[in-house]
């Protein structure tokens, strides 16, 4: 069995677990806030979607939703900083990422950058442990930017 096969046999095991703690569970009544960052067990995945059992996301769903909903809308976070100039560090490579800063946000492993282009709606039952908020009048307001430049609206 190649890698690829193997990876993809165990996230169905942890899938079946997921879908046992939402059948036990009512995530509906879970209220998660717009501005959270979680861990997100999204598992294995096709081509370049992202893959992961512990992967940060931003909450960037309305909290009317996150409130009534079982389902939130996330969009991704990475270690993985790209730059225009690697050497300044001063201008993102894209214009739908924002960085939030391990100096600001000291519960983040380290500074990450947020793609608000890699938007997903997720099953409450995939979020992990809470690792903190982000500023939701300075930096969310930024991330709202870029999320209206990725959909263009």
């Amino acid at each position: 069995m190649d890698d690829k096969a193997k990876k993809l046999a165990r996230w169905f095991c942890v899938k079946m677990y997921l879908q046992e703690k939402h059948e036990n569970n009512n995530f509906r009544n879970w209220f998660t806030v717009r501005g959270d960052i979680y861990t997100c067990h999204f598992g294995e995945n096709i081509g370049d979607e992202k893959c992961g059992l512990g992967r940060p996301v931003l909450i960037v769903s309305a909290d009317n939703i996150n409130k009534k909903s079982g389902n939130v809308i996330v969009v991704t976070l990475s270690k993985n900083i790209k730059w225009k100039d690697p050497q300044t560090k001063r201008n993102l490579k894209y214009s739908t990422h924002y960085v939030l800063k391990k100096s600001k946000y000291p519960q983040l492993a380290c500074d990450s950058v947020v793609q608000c282009e890699d938007i997903r709606v997720v099953s409450k039952a995939r979020l992990g442990q809470y690792i903190c908020s982000v500023d939701l009048s300075t930096d969310m307001k930024q991330i709202r930017k870029r999320l209206k430049s990725a959909l263009q609206i």
